[in-house]
């Protein structure tokens, strides 16, 4: 697991029950949006994250729409495990 990963995951377990758009992970991430994005996608994929698109009228609201994504309960468990596994230590 990458480091760009682990912060992606590390925005999203701040609050594990909110959804984020790509934008909002970029600015608690810090991460790019070349290399964030493909994250997103790949952790979506692996079943880490649902995505929706969000349902306000570009318009109106002044900006594309943005996709919102969300841990899924599997996603929050597996993403609890790795960060748990830190304070484990290395297996002698």
């Amino acid at each position: 697991m990458s480091f760009q990963t682990l912060k992606v995951l590390e925005a999203f377990l701040e609050n594990p029950s909110t959804e984020l758009a790509g934008a909002d992970v970029h600015k608690r991430s810090g991460i790019a949006s070349g290399t964030l994005y493909p994250i997103l996608l790949r952790l979506e994929s692996a079943g880490w994250f649902v995505s929706r698109w969000g349902e306000v009228d570009p318009a109106v609201a002044g900006r594309p729409r943005r996709r919102l994504y969300r841990l899924t309960r599997n996603g929050l468990a597996r993403a609890s495990e790795v960060f748990a596994s830190f304070g484990r230590g290395v297996p002698a």
